[in-house]
């Protein structure tokens, strides 16, 4: 039975403080000194009626005990991160957010401790200063985080939900999707580019992406075992069964994104392309490669000094100080800022503007479709060569010369490459 009973005497407040007894599930008795919202308890009566409130708890199993959440989210996150099983690239972006933004925060705070409004004024804190996405990511973690530590009867809510559903604040409209989505055409223009600036593996690696709707990591991590590109009657194909990626500084190979491994029937062009590529190469193990035929390696460096410059535009330059001559490419119009997933975006439209069905579609991507539509929808070998034969229709309309309007923009200014940068940074470094 819960009781009250005196402790010490307060000489700021001048009162005597109590403590709540209450007994605990496994027959022991707990003490608590304060209450819900941390104030000490400076009378008998209040002390026992909190303590009672808890056994009331014990008995409807709903008791969660005070102390299990005085363990800190720094704490709690390097146990929670041992529990998880994500891919290893999720969980090397957990960890770096967590250590970046969310532990310098609130990791000596401990989780019963956290509040609804403090996270939100948190929250609110990050939004100023990172982007949209990479606040959505932090804030997803903390989240999860938290929702587990509410499994494990830590504390009984999700601070990071509370506000959340009830809808506080400032009404925002749902924000306009700003993806950039490029045509067949546009994708051509960005190809040839690659040609010219790279040569053809750039070429088919632009095409590959835009037709087949695979991720850069999927593509580079394509043997060469895995096409089939003799049209038997059920078409050409390509196998992805992984992706190529660094993992603790080591390159590897790791199921693809959500394990969406999956044969992907190539549009004839395509097979043709990929069979022509192969042949510049006869010895080498991947389809795509880097341009001295090793592993293809797609990092910040590929994104600045290639993918950009091929959408972008780069200047020409002659032999300077040593330094090779340079291809100059023009900027293709209308895709300003698309990225290299835009181009997976890309066949997704093209395909839903043609009216094929949505579970073929979402096969194609790699996606599941979720609910009854799932369960009774299936993917036929017709529906797969309808979708090649479109693929086949705009990758030829897309040859077509267009005269009654500009594709391309003029060429940017000179400026030196991500790679040249560091270079010049480092010779000056040595120099000092």
């Amino acid at each position: 039975m819960a009781y009250g009973e005196k402790r010490g005497y307060d000489k700021r407040a001048k009162k005597w403080r109590y403590r709540g007894r209450y007994k605990l599930p496994n027959g022991k008795y707990g003490s608590v000194t304060r209450d819900d919202a941390g104030q000490p308890f400076y009378t008998e009566r209040a002390a026992e009626a909190y303590a009672h409130g808890l056994e009331v708890d014990v008995r409807r199993k709903t008791f969660i005990n005070p102390r299990d959440g005085r363990i800190t989210v720094a704490e709690w996150a390097e146990l929670w991160l041992q529990s998880i099983d994500v891919g290893p690239l999720s969980e090397k972006e957990y960890r770096a957010r967590l250590k970046g933004r969310i532990l310098p925060e609130w990791g000596h705070v401990a989780v019963g401790d956290l509040s609804a409004t403090g996270c939100a004024a948190w929250e609110k804190r990050l939004r100023a200063e990172v982007s949209k996405n990479y606040a959505d990511g932090i804030v997803s973690v903390l989240r999860v985080l938290l929702e587990d530590a509410v499994a494990e009867r830590m504390r009984p809510d999700n601070p990071m939900s509370t506000r959340k559903l009830a809808h506080r604040g400032r009404y925002k409209p749902r924000p306009k999707d700003e993806r950039v989505i490029a045509t067949p055409r546009q994708v051509l223009l960005i190809a040839r580019n690659g040609l010219a600036m790279r040569g053809l593996n750039e070429y088919a690696l632009v095409l590959a992406s835009a037709y087949t709707g695979l991720r850069i990591g999927e593509l580079a991590g394509v043997h060469r075992d895995q096409l089939e590109l003799e049209d038997k009657g059920e078409g050409a194909r390509l196998h992805s069964v992984q992706q190529s990626q660094y993992v603790n500084g080591e390159f590897t190979q790791i199921d693809n994104k959500y394990g969406s491994g999956r044969g992907l029937i190539l549009p004839p062009f395509l097979a043709d392309l990929l069979g022509e590529l192969m042949r510049t190469r006869p010895n080498s193990e991947w389809v795509f490669t880097a341009p001295k035929g090793g592993r293809l390696l797609r990092g910040g460096d590929w994104y600045a000094d290639t993918w950009k410059p091929m959408v972008q535009g780069r200047a020409p330059r002659g032999v300077t100080r040593g330094a090779k001559a340079r291809v100059g490419v023009r900027p293709v119009l209308g895709v300003e800022g698309l990225t290299p997933h835009g181009l997976r975006h890309s066949q997704k439209v093209w395909l839903d503007e043609a009216g094929h069905p949505r579970v073929a579609v979402e096969a194609r991507m790699g996606h599941v479709l979720q609910g009854v539509e799932g369960t009774y929808s299936h993917v036929t070998l017709p529906m797969e060569l309808k979708i090649a034969e479109t693929l086949q229709t705009l990758w030829e309309e897309s040859q077509r010369v267009v005269v009654d309007r500009r594709e391309y923009g003029p060429f940017p200014p000179y400026a030196p490459s991500a790679s040249q940068r560091r270079n010049a940074r480092r010779s000056a470094t040595q120099r000092s």
